[in-house]
């Protein structure tokens, strides 16, 4: 799996002290987030994709923040430590793209092929 490879292939940056919070938060919101909502609007997730989706944000996340799984700290406090906490999970980023492919696909004229399919 390609995402994983490039994931691991940033675990340097994670783990790199001086790299601020703020540049390790824009390279997952640039890249990270991008590789897992790429080509989402078409998706139809079931809910073992979306733990398995949920479950590598959060690697990432504790990756980033220096926190392993061992150390036993929850999800919402290392969310909080990286300063994602409020702000929209990947999961609802799905289902924001998806909303909005859905609804340039009801702009569409009738004959047009995404129209077509919807339908």
């Amino acid at each position: 799996m390609s995402n994983n490879k490039t994931i691991n292939g940033l675990s340097s940056i994670w783990r790199h002290k001086n790299i601020n919070k703020n540049g390790k938060s824009y390279i997952y919101q640039t890249i990270i987030q991008s590789i897992l909502v790429y080509g989402a609007e078409v998706w139809q997730v079931p809910t073992e994709e979306i733990n398995r989706i949920l479950s590598t944000e959060m690697n990432v996340l504790r990756k980033s923040a220096r926190k392993s799984r061992m150390e036993r700290i929850i999800n919402e406090y290392v969310k909080e430590i990286k300063v994602v906490k409020g702000k929209l999970d990947i999961i609802d980023i799905i289902g924001k793209k998806r909303l909005q492919c859905y609804g340039h696909v009801e702009k569409m004229s009738e004959e047009r092929i995404p129209k077509l399919i919807m339908e």
